[in-house]
């Protein structure tokens, strides 16, 4: 039983395990107990001359997926521990469980919670919630801790080897970096949703708090941080119309104090005392709002899809990980087939600025259009053609701000994309082209940074059924005119496979050579070599061995120094 004991300790403190909501209905109906799943264990390790590309060369991890059937319930665990320096001081866990019974689904441990895209969307949360689903109601509640507090400790710091591999406090001593974790409050909330409709047709309103928690941190050494509060009140709206047609609104408003610790707002508001007692309002404290709407048609041959969002200068919500504010978006997406789906066309046009307050001294406006037509002229043969504008321009508000600062860009991409099928009995064969055409030019006074490129590649892929070969060539071509380099590199991709011993055994070669021309001059080769083989082992278990190879010369452009890389991989899996 001890040892039981220690088993159970050693997956809910090491490992991450997610368990997913069951129907308890199926109790009794079937088997007492059945386990399937499988266990992988995988080794990468990197050595290269510029440890800044690699922020973790070695790096080993180990992961468990189990599903548990006891009389019907269904359990599927998923664990997973990874660690890049080889110790621990990294590890984590994460526990949660949200059985289901009919309309009534339990939630306990770290769970995820899915209210709305501007309230509770991605944030993880440890605690409990239960959501309610009887006919035509939508109920839901939870509430738990967001994050822990993190207290600086002198005797927690590491040294710093990996350039931005975490996010970082970092001390340096006699040249050398170290870091700790960043400190924080506590941080803990809780949210309610309630609805009526289905999944097609419904209105969720929803309310969420989240709250620092200012005496989590005994010693605050860092003056910047400083405990917040948030209150979001959104309303979440999805509507089905006439089989065709769909409607959907999302919306909330956001009160956010910045620092708790001031003092409460003394001026003379109406109502007042009422609002304290939900919310108390500091002078810290900022009102915003966001909001999405969209309307959409969709029949066989003929879509459209519309969109307009806005989102106030730093719109915040604790139960969201991040979320662009300072927009104003307009998006339109129609689309329609011809001959039976033979011509195809996409087409997707967006509008979007920022500034809405005007208290910048520049607005920026973008302007973006995707285009691009299918053609399937017959079963064997179609060509597929794109275009592709991305415009910004910077309008000035004052005459505080240089000219010299005010960005425009115009960037234009065009390219064309024929592909030929051709296969029999014994082989099949794809031949396919990609050819491009970009030019990005900036118009930012005092700088010209113009850039145009052209790129090609041409490749063929042979299948022989018999005996499992795949053999895979091409040719690549690329130029890339700036307005102080002229780089060109052009060469050949070669790579086959081939399966052994019933394809239980199996071996693959990928290499591609560059040859490289900066300013007319030559600049060396560029050069990848990957080398991977397979071997599945009594049907349950598989073994994947790899090498990768990469050196590139420095450029000017891409490398300011030569670059050379190799990476070694291994990894085991067993299904049961």
């Amino acid at each position: 039983m001890n040892n039981f004991k220690c088993l159970l300790l050693i997956l809910v403190t090491t490992f991450s395990i997610s368990i997913s909501g069951q129907d308890l209905t199926q109790i009794g109906k079937e088997k007492i107990f059945k386990i399937n799943g499988g266990l992988g264990l995988n080794y990468t390790s990197t050595f290269t001359n510029d440890s800044n590309r690699i922020p973790m060369p070695t790096f080993w991890g180990a992961n468990l997926n189990l599903n548990l059937s006891i009389y019907g319930l269904s359990f599927p665990i998923s664990a997973m521990i990874t660690n890049g320096k080889v110790n621990f001081t990294h590890a984590f866990n994460q526990f949660g469980i949200s059985p289901h019974y009919k309309w009534l689904t339990l939630h306990a441990g770290y769970r995820q919670y899915q209210y709305s895209p501007f309230t509770v969307s991605g944030q993880t949360f440890f605690g409990g919630g239960i959501e309610l689903r009887p006919a035509f109601l939508r109920l839901g509640f939870f509430t738990g801790r967001l994050r822990k507090a993190t207290e600086l400790d002198s005797a927690m710091m590491f040294q710093q080897t990996i350039p931005g591999s975490y996010p970082l406090n970092i001390v340096s001593e006699n040249g050398t970096n170290f870091y700790s974790a960043q400190q924080a409050f506590s941080r803990k909330g809780w949210g309610a949703k309630i609805g009526f409709g289905s999944e097609t047709n419904y209105v969720d309103f929803i309310v969420f708090k989240g709250r620092d928690d200012y005496q989590s941190i005994t010693k605050t050494t860092n003056l910047s941080i400083k405990p917040e509060e948030n209150l979001i009140l959104g309303i979440n709206i999805f509507q089905r119309m006439f089989k065709h047609f769909t409607f959907g609104l999302n919306g909330a408003a956001s009160v956010y104090t910045y620092d708790t610790n001031a003092a409460e707002l003394a001026e003379s508001i109406p109502l007042l005392g009422l609002i304290n007692k939900i919310f108390v309002l500091r002078p810290t404290t900022q009102f915003q709002w966001a909001g999405e709407v969209n309307f959409n048609i969709n029949y066989p041959n003929f879509s459209l899809l519309s969109t307009y969002k806005r989102t106030q200068p730093n719109f915040q919500s604790m139960g969201i990980n991040s979320f662009l504010s300072d927009l104003n978006l307009i998006t339109f997406q129609p689309s329609w087939s011809l001959f039976k789906q033979k011509v195809r066309f996409n087409n997707m046009i967006q509008f979007q600025n920022d500034n809405l307050n005007g208290y910048k001294q520049f607005t920026t406006k973008r302007f973006m259009l995707n285009s691009s037509v299918s053609l399937n002229l017959t079963n064997r043969f179609g060509i597929d053609f794109n275009y592709n504008q991305n415009a910004l321009n910077q309008t000035k508000l004052g005459t505080l701000m240089l000219d010299s600062v005010q960005a425009s860009q115009l960037s234009n991409s065009f390219m064309v994309s024929p592909h030929l099928f051709l296969n029999n009995s014994r082989v099949s064969d794809i031949i396919s082209v990609v050819s491009s055409f970009t030019n990005m030019k900036n118009k930012q006074k005092g700088i010209s940074n113009d850039i145009n490129n052209i790129y090609g590649t041409i490749n063929n892929t042979l299948i022989i059924f018999k005996g499992g070969w795949n053999i895979n060539t091409g040719l690549n071509y690329n130029s890339a005119i700036t307005s102080t380099n002229n780089l060109q590199s052009y060469g050949f991709i070669a790579g086959l496979s081939k399966g052994l011993f019933d394809n239980k055994f199996s071996i693959s070669n990928n290499n591609t050579i560059l040859w490289n021309k900066l300013d007319g001059a030559d600049n060396g080769n560029t050069v990848s070599i990957d080398l991977n083989a397979v071997c599945n082992l009594f049907t349950k278990h598989t073994l994947s061995v790899g090498l990768n190879y990469l050196y590139s010369p420095a450029n000017g452009i891409y490398n300011l120094h030569d670059f050379q890389q190799t990476r070694f991989m291994i990894s085991y899996q067993y299904i049961f």
